[in-house]
């Protein structure tokens, strides 16, 4: 009888020992979702808030005030401010100031929206055109390897 139950325990521990790690981990994961899920909550609902991506062409453009609008790939234009200090701006890897925009240039824009519900751009990365190759130019070869060598 103590045999029996010795191995009985032996297989509720084997099996509580291999689970164990799994449960914590489905545990922790589900606190996230619920975590991410009450941040969701809170976010307006409405289209165009919240946080995101635009990519389009620079529409208007305000240095002085610290504007700049963006209209994306669905036709839509949205506004954003720029706080200077706080948003990042460059072209390429070069950074830049709010006035070396220029209307008509193409821009990606990541924002978020404030507590009064306005967007504020938190970086701005103007789009830099690919440049064509030179005609005549040959492109780089690789070597060619023989069996000799």
């Amino acid at each position: 009888m103590i045999k029996k139950l010795v191995v009985v325990v032996f297989f509720i521990g084997a099996v509580m020992f291999i689970l164990a790690p799994g449960y914590s981990e489905d545990t922790a994961s589900s606190d996230e979702s619920m975590a991410i899920s009450a941040d969701e909550e809170m976010l307006p609902s409405e289209e165009g808030v919240g946080e995101g991506v635009v990519t389009g062409e620079v529409t208007a453009l305000d240095a002085s005030s610290g504007s700049i609008s963006v209209k994306g790939a669905d036709g839509a234009e949205k506004a954003f401010s720029v706080i200077d200090g706080e948003t990042i701006l460059w072209k390429g890897i070069e950074d830049i100031k709010l006035s070396d925009i220029k209307k008509g240039d193409n821009a990606e824009v990541g924002y978020y929206t404030n507590d009064a519900g306005k967007l504020v751009a938190s970086w701005v990365d103007v789009v830099i055109p690919e440049q064509p190759a030179s005609a005549g130019v040959p492109a780089a070869t690789a070597p060619v390897m023989t069996d000799e060598e």
